[in-house]
Formats: structure tokens, sequence, C-alpha cells
């Protein structure tokens, strides 16, 4: 408990990215350099704590200064009990490094890497093996919208875990797509999760919720604000293998958060659209710049995501009853009859579209009945 409280601290105390709290952090523990930020040293005395043969980049000593001011103003109000006491009477979690549950990919991040998270829903879902995020667009197309629902329930069928950043448009999809096919997702969001932002989204965040988490490193009782989104877009690139981009403005959100996974040396993929789309401008100057894979096909999503490469693979159109179809047997094997009762569908009308999806290889039949492939 002692780690928490020394960790919640930290969390009231800084800005999210705060590189030089977490250098402090690493080279002389959290809880000496909290010692020390709640002392009287000067900046040019806290650099005689640390190693000697520490790297420090010319003006350290007055940016390490400026720091100071902020921590020890913001420390005066600093209610770290009061943070962790919200977060439990909200159902959650503040998971630090050390925790069966941290997600250790976010240590990439190296001295910004976040003192801790703050977590509504199952944490275990951050140690998820295979992550990909999917983000884009607020001001989504239908096309894509359609295109990130077909690429989600690919990802899902390969038991891919989504990530995105709960905004509106290409987020909320990838996430209630996952959803829908009875899989888990992670939204991180930019403020404290006493108050979810978008508000328009407050159905879709109680689902990830009991079928994933939300996630966010600022305590309870923090609003969103712009810097906070760019900065939160760091970690829903070092959460996961791959970052995809399916729609984005030539300079947006999801650029940032496609900059950040390419600092972390993660893969990228952006998916092209038309060539006179703005919502695809992103998308295409990443693409352009090679900063991002072209992503066209599920064997190149396979590719992008270290598990191979197929090229013969392809998105197909699915029919409504092969959709229903599907939805009805989610993560489960089923009977024929099993099926139709999920779906609603005749028994006769069943066995045909099971037989269908068999064929295109979306669904097997075992002894104990169907189930996705």
């Amino acid at each position: 408990m002692h780690e928490q409280v020394i960790a919640a601290t930290w969390s009231t105390l800084c800005e999210p990215g705060d590189g030089m709290a977490g250098l402090l952090r690493a080279k002389l523990s959290s809880e000496k350099a909290l010692e020390l930020v709640a002392s009287s040293f000067t900046s040019n005395q806290i650099i005689k704590e640390l190693p000697k043969d520490d790297f420090r980049e010319e003006k350290f000593e007055s940016t390490l200064s400026d720091c100071l001011e902020i921590w020890r103003r913001r420390l005066k109000a600093s209610k770290p009990q009061d943070a962790l006491g919200a977060i439990h009477a909200l159902g959650g979690r503040f998971v630090i490094q050390g925790d069966e549950c941290w997600p250790t990919e976010l240590e990439d991040l190296c001295y910004s890497t976040p003192t801790g998270l703050w977590v509504l829903g199952d944490p275990k879902n951050l140690k998820h093996e295979m992550k990909l995020s999917v983000i884009g667009s607020r001001l989504a197309s239908p096309y894509g919208l359609k295109l990130t629902r077909d690429l989600v329930r690919f990802a899902v069928g390969r038991d891919w875990l989504i990530v995105s950043g709960g905004a509106l448009g290409i987020d909320a999809k990838a996430s209630e797509t996952a959803l829908l096919e009875g899989h888990r997702s992670i939204a991180v969001l930019a403020g404290g999760l006493d108050k979810w932002y978008p508000a328009s989204n407050h159905d879709l965040f109680l689902k990830v919720i009991q079928n994933g988490c939300l996630v966010s490193e600022m305590p309870p009782g923090y609003p969103p604000a712009r810097w906070r989104f760019l900065q939160r877009n760091r970690l829903i690139a070092a959460l996961s293998r791959a970052t995809l981009v399916v729609e984005a403005g030539f300079r947006s959100g999801s650029i940032n958060t496609a900059g950040h996974a390419n600092e972390l040396g993660r893969a990228v993929g952006a998916v092209p659209g038309e060539v006179d789309s703005v919502r695809s401008a992103g998308c295409h100057r990443l693409i352009r710049e090679r900063r991002a894979e072209l992503i066209a096909t599920p064997g190149q999503l396979l590719e992008l995501m270290g598990e191979g490469f197929d090229d013969e693979m392809t998105f197909r159109e699915l029919s409504h009853w092969q959709t229903r179809t599907l939805d009805a047997i989610r993560q489960d094997v089923l009977s024929v009859e099993e099926v139709a009762l999920q779906s609603g569908m005749t028994k006769t009308q069943t066995e045909l579209v099971l037989g269908q999806l068999v064929r295109m290889s979306l669904v097997i039949q075992t002894s104990q009945g169907f189930k996705k492939v």
C-alpha cells in the first residue's frame, strides 16, 4: 500500500509524459525522489544526488528547477489517498510497476513511462500478448466504419485484443465491433475515470468495463485536456504490438499516435482511401513517408502483427445471414440447433449458411459442433 500511495502521489504531481519525473524515479527510486521534492533541496542539490555519469542535457538544472516549482505547488494540494479511495469506490484499481497486471510494454517509454494506471474493469486484459491498436478519425466516413468493422472482426477472430482511444468514429467502432463479436477491448482515456469523455460513448464504456477495461494515467478528478490527449496517444502506441490507422486527417491525433509508435519501433499500418479524401489524407501521408505499411488485405494485417503472410486472404463481404450466424456463434462451440436458436433462423437456413461459412474458412465443424476459426 505504501508503494501505491507514493505512485499515486506522483500521478497527482505530474502531467503525462513528464520525462524529468521519470528520470528522477528511475535514478533515485520513486520514494527517494518524492522525499527530495518534498524537501527544500534546490535543483543543484538534487543533481548532486544523481549518479555522476548521468547524462544531462544543456539547461538541465533550469528545467529541473521549473519542474520542482510545479511539483511542489501541486504537492501542497495532492491527496493521493482520496484518489485511491475514489478509484476503489468506482470499482477499479490503481496498477503500478511490479503488479502482476502491469503491462511491461509501457517500460519501452523509458523516462515517460507512467507511474501507474488507473483501471476500471479487469486489468488482466493489459497483459494480453497480442494487442492491436485501431485508431482513426472522429468524423469517420461509411467506408472507414465498414473497413474498421471488417478489420476488427478479422483481428478478434485471431484472438487479438483491440486497443483504442475511446473517441467517436473509428475508435468507437473498433471497440464496439470487438465487443459485438464477443471479444474484449481496452479504451485508453485522457482524463480521470470518474468522468468519461466523450460522454456520448457512456454506454460503450460501460460495455468495455464489463468485457475489457478503461485505462487512464490521470487520477480521478483530473479532466481531459488537449495536451493530455496527445500524451495519452503514446500509451495507445506502447500497449500494442502494432497500430493501425483506418482514417485520419493530414494533421490529427492519429498521426500523433503513429509518430509515437514509430519512435518506439512498433509496427504501423494505414488503410488507404480515395485519393482526394481529406479523411484519408493522413493515411496517405504515413504511407508516402514510409512511416506505415499499406494495409488492404488480412494477409497484410497478419504480416504487420508478425504472424506470417498470406497474400490470398481478402476481406469478404458477408451477407446479412452470414453475419447473424457468426454473431450467434461468438466464441462458443454450438450445434446447428443452438446456432438457429441464437440467430433466430430456421434450422434449414442455419445449415445452409454454416456450410457457406465452413467453405469460406470462417467456421469449422468439430465433434462438439461449430466454432469460429
